[in-house]
């Protein structure tokens, strides 16, 4: 449903996993490290890597582990810079190493999943046949040296937002544009709100039926911001919060819609919990966490006998039924301290909490696969598109069950080749 150019993350984690447990040096904490916005996207050091290397040099502690009882804790560091990955490389005789589902025509033809996409290229959009990934149509920025930033889609995969920086490359505008039968993009349509600096963005998700866009803002002194704006016409509505994060620079995704509309999902991160928070649409604006309740809560650390999911950020299904995390480790720890590891897509439950089902549940292996996006999901999440890595590359496919089948994205379209639906 949703994309920014920053979504991407890096995949170069696997790479790390490789080292001999034999050969890993003593733990050494390293010195903490300011958290770093809006970082150069192409030369940006995959947050992943750092995870792998640290998840490396802890397995020969997990005995001790087991004997002091401690409580495990995932390296947690930002959220990651989501365009700052190796470049996609399209499937050819190679495939992933996991299960194969059908083919994606048939989940086209069926209706499990939108016909169209939108991609960003270095300087505009384009958009593409989901089966087959043929370009129908570029979209070029509405200003002379202008680029798209960002993406985001209602539900009819029709509707379609851009956000569009000017050569400043600092203030963001918005443009409305729609497909129309054959998938060919109408005239943009300038969109009366803006925001002031791109860099201060961190989320962005347009309503079901295309007539509100959500924005997040971080406008600094650590206040979280969403705000609610019709398309066309009319006052916009704040709220805001402080005490935690509710996205990074370009994380579309910590906003999310169910179809209902009433409530917009949120990612709130604060503590040692990550949350995915209700936003009561029916109140005036104010204070965000007042008028939100929390959906599902994740602990960024477990003890003996319990499972940790690492979730950078999630989303509400269409039907609001459920919040799914792509997780790109699931550890699963033993009373005896023995630890398992896994990926997937867990969903869990907006009612009770807790987990449903785990969508794409693999092993995780040294060589992958892991998982670590989702750029749509079907109404119940039980048909999402998504991003693993495998078989030493990037894929994007539809993944159903345990079954995955990858998109033919582009070459030429590089680290812009993932969509929005």
């Amino acid at each position: 449903m949703n994309l920014i150019e920053d979504r991407i993350r890096a995949a170069a984690r696997a790479a790390a996993e490789t080292v001999a447990p034999d050969s890993v040096p003593p733990l050494e904490l390293p010195t903490a490290r300011p958290r770093r916005f809006g970082r150069e996207r192409r030369g940006a050091r995959s947050p992943g890597v750092a995870w792998t290397r640290w998840a490396a040099r802890l397995a020969p502690l997990a005995a001790a582990l087991a004997v002091s009882g401690i409580l495990i804790a995932v390296v947690t560091l930002s959220p990651p810079a989501y365009q700052g990955g190796p470049a996609y490389v399209p499937p050819t005789t190679a495939r992933p190493d996991v299960p194969a589902g059908p083919p994606v025509s048939a989940y086209v033809r069926s209706g499990q999943v939108p016909p169209y996409f939108v991609t960003l290229t270095p300087s505009g959009a384009a958009v593409h046949l989901t089966a087959g990934g043929a370009a129908v149509a570029t979209i070029r920025p509405s200003l002379p040296g202008g680029k798209v930033v960002a993406v985001t889609a209602a539900r009819d995969d029709r509707t379609f937002v851009l956000a569009e920086q000017g050569q400043d490359r600092k203030a963001v505008t918005f443009y409305q544009v729609r497909l129309g039968p054959s998938g060919r993009p109408g005239g943009l349509t300038r969109l009366p709100m803006s925001v002031a600096d791109e860099k201060r963005m961190t989320g962005l998700a347009l309503s079901p039926d295309g007539t509100r866009l959500a924005i997040a803002v971080a406008p600094g002194g650590g206040v979280q911001q969403v705000r609610l704006y019709p398309i066309h016409s009319g006052a916009g509505r704040t709220w805001s919060a402080t005490g935690g994060t509710l996205g990074e620079h370009f994380a579309t995704w910590s906003l999310s819609w169910p179809a209902s509309q009433r409530t917009l999902a949120f990612n709130w991160s604060a503590g040692q919990t990550n949350s995915v928070r209700l936003l009561d649409l029916g109140t005036a604006g104010g204070s965000l966490l007042a008028a939100s309740r929390p959906a599902v809560t994740l602990a960024k650390t477990a003890g003996m006998g319990q499972t940790l999911y690492q979730c950078a950020v999630m989303s509400i299904t269409p039907d609001g039924s459920a919040i799914v995390c792509p997780s790109s480790r699931i550890t699963d720890i033993a009373k005896n301290g023995t630890m398992t590891y896994s990926t997937g897509f867990p969903e869990f439950s907006v009612t009770t909490g807790r987990l449903i089902r785990i969508t794409g549940h693999w092993p995780r292996k040294q060589s992958g696969p892991f998982v670590y996006d989702v750029l749509w999901s079907g109404a119940s999440g039980q048909v999402l598109i998504g991003m693993i890595h495998s078989a030493s590359r990037d894929w994007v496919g539809v993944i159903s069950g345990d079954r995955f089948t990858p998109l033919n994205v582009p070459s030429s379209l590089g680290t812009y080749a993932f969509g929005t639906w």
